[in-house]
Parts: structure tokens; C-alpha cells; sequence
């Protein structure tokens, strides 16, 4: 008999659960945010509560506050950069999305695949 684990993801056998983020685990991350100085707002579609951080020279002041509740769960964040949208990222269940800022400013996504 295959235990099954019944969410987002759908039906998922225990050989499966290496393939998917887990409860607790983050959706998103911050990385290579260069000298940067200023407020990074990020709205989920998965949660009710929008959280803005406060950026220091590129680091991350405070913690990103959006792990996943459940096996496999998925989000999408609309990030807004100084009050102005700057990028969507779509997290899937086997997917952390790193949030990068080039020299110009621009805000860019990178997947992290398990």
C-alpha cells in the first residue's frame, strides 16, 4: 500500500515527497540585492497579510515572513519596489523563487528548483 499525501499538489506518494517544499519551508528568498537601499513590498495571493521590508546596502532588515503551511504549496507574489511594481513571481510546489536586483534596478526572478 503507498501512504498519500492529499493537497495543492495533488495526490503525492511518499517516494514524491522529495520532489516538493515542505511545510515550513520558504517561498521566497533575497539575494544579490547589490547596494540597495530602501522598501521592498510583497502581496501574496496565498495569504491575507502583505508584508514590506526594509532593505539596508543590499541586506534584508527583518525576516521574509511566507513559508509554506502545507506539502507542495503554491503562491504567487506581486513584489513592489520605493511603491512601484517591479516583478510577479509564481512559486510552485517544487519551486523557491529568489528575488535578485540587477545594477540598473530592475528586480529579476530566479527559480530554485528542488
Amino acid at each position: 500500500m503507498t501512504a498519500c499525501v492529499t493537497g495543492v499538489a495533488g495526490c503525492i506518494g511518499e517516494s514524491d515527497k522529495d520532489l516538493y517544499f515542505h511545510e515550513g519551508d520558504p517561498f521566497i528568498r533575497f539575494e544579490g540585492m547589490g547596494d540597495f537601499s530602501g522598501a521592498v513590498r510583497i502581496v501574496p495571493s496565498c495569504r491575507d497579510e502583505t508584508v514590506e521590508i526594509s532593505i539596508t546596502d543590499g541586506q534584508p532588515n527583518g525576516s521574509i515572513p511566507y513559508t509554506r503551511e502545507e506539502l507542495g504549496e503554491e503562491c504567487s507574489f506581486e513584489i513592489f519596489v520605493d511603491g512601484e511594481h517591479a516583478n510577479t513571481a509564481n512559486v510552485s510546489g517544487t519551486q523557491q523563487a529568489e528575488i535578485n536586483m540587477d545594477e540598473s534596478g530592475e528586480i529579476f526572478i530566479t527559480d530554485i528548483q528542488i
